[in-house]
């Protein structure tokens, strides 16, 4: 963080007393009023904030994160409807090492919840950066899928194993017989996890079948 800018400290400060401080009754007009006090204080770091009749759409990555970039080559991305009123989707995307997890690089969020306002905000980062991730980490939602893929194409999108298996018993129902339902779950945990034993063949045609 130091050697990037030799104000650091008080760019830090600045940042911290806007995010603490709200400028208007109007949730609108004070995030506003947050962003280009940002932009103003501490320039290093990549915020926007575009607020139009069909669409909203604010990102923010911190300057520190940039220390980091260029050692991460897969990033994991999520979201959280709990933080937001009207349950706007509020996105984070995660730098992953082999050992461990970094802070955010990214935080955003878009309404409405759509793969091209979702590419507008990973765009404008990975452009800020000029660099592209090998791997993208996420859950089975399609619009990020589908934004993943339009903005940087040639990376790997790898579902998460947990969102998947989650995905699998929200559609336990749809199954007329439970031993089906029980024999699908425990293969697409093989499918997910790996295993150290290898899927007999029949398996796979199990799976098809269910």
């Amino acid at each position: 963080m130091f050697q990037q800018s030799t104000d650091a400290l008080k760019k830090f400060s600045k940042r911290l007393h806007a995010i603490n401080t709200r400028f208007s009754a109007d949730d609108v007009t004070s995030l506003a009023i947050f962003v280009d006090m940002v932009k103003s204080h501490s320039p290093d770091d990549l915020i926007e904030f575009i607020h139009e009749p069909d669409r909203m759409i604010f990102y923010y990555a911190p300057f520190e994160a940039n220390a980091f970039s260029h050692q991460i080559q897969t990033y994991h991305i999520d979201s959280t409807y709990k933080l937001l009123r009207s349950r706007i989707p509020f996105y984070a995307v995660t730098g992953k090492f082999a050992e461990s997890i970094v802070f955010p690089f990214l935080y955003f969020f878009v309404w409405p919840d759509t793969s091209e306002n979702i590419q507008v905000c990973l765009t404008a980062y990975f452009g800020s950066i000029n660099r592209e991730p090998s791997y993208f980490s996420m859950d089975c939602a399609p619009q990020i899928t589908n934004a993943v893929e339009t903005a940087i194409p040639l990376c790997q999108i790898i579902w998460c194993g947990v969102h998947v298996l989650r995905a699998v018993m929200r559609k336990a129902e749809k199954f007329q017989d439970r031993s089906n339902f029980e024999t699908f779950y425990n293969l697409m945990k093989l499918l997910v996890f790996g295993s150290e034993r290898r899927i007999d063949p029949d398996e796979f045609t199990q799976l098809e079948e269910i």
